[in-house]
């Protein structure tokens, strides 16, 4: 009943309007817009499998870090850079002095507190410059699972990566946030021992 009368005011709403340049559209009947919904969280979930089972990628942001320090204290600033996941990209030594600039890529999460080990390993002789440079990708899949033998034996022999860094990047964002993690409530089970003997 509701169709007819919505079809009958938009064909009187034709007939009585002037200008003919302007139609108004018909209504579209009530099952079109259920039909819209059902088709649109389809498409999404569909996608969503798609990319789940592509191989996901995490894109890490990476900083240029820039160092300038004297030739003494060379190797204390390439042994915090190395533990920090860093690149070292040049080394220059700048002339007229006796200080060398050092250029870096370092991800921003090894960043944090970078610049306070850096002074205390160097007592403060070194000063670092960080200015934003690019993302990057990490080459393992967060999502990564071992499932097959093969892939168990590439783990045992070395081959692949023992611990998965962008998994650990990813569950430790997600922990910040306060987003659900899938973690082993219990590592390693063993049976409680009591010091105290019994008599």
């Amino acid at each position: 009943m509701l169709r007819h009368a919505s079809a009958a005011t938009w064909a009187s709403s034709l007939s009585s309007s002037s200008s003919p340049s302007l139609v108004p559209a018909p209504p579209l009947p009530e099952s079109a817009s259920a039909t819209a919904g059902q088709l649109i969280a389809s498409v999404k979930d569909a996608a969503r499998q798609a990319l789940l089972r592509c191989g996901t990628r995490l894109l890490e942001p990476v900083y240029l870090c820039e160092l300038q320090a004297t030739q003494e204290i060379l190797g204390k600033m390439y042994g915090v850079l190395s533990k920090r996941r860093s690149r070292v990209l040049s080394e220059e030594m700048r002339e007229g002095t006796t200080l060398f600039t050092i250029r870096a890529h370092m991800p921003v999460v090894e960043s944090f507190g970078f610049a306070t080990d850096l002074r205390k390993s160097t007592s403060g002789a070194a000063h670092p410059q960080m200015v934003f440079s690019h993302f990057e990708p990490l080459e393992q899949d967060p999502r990564f699972v071992v499932m097959t033998e093969e892939e168990q034996e590439a783990l045992d022999d070395g081959a692949l990566p023992s611990i998965n860094l962008a998994r650990k990047l990813m569950d430790d964002v997600r922990r910040r946030k306060g987003l659900r993690v899938e973690d082993k409530a219990v590592a390693s089970a063993t049976k409680q021992r009591t010091l105290a003997r019994k008599k």
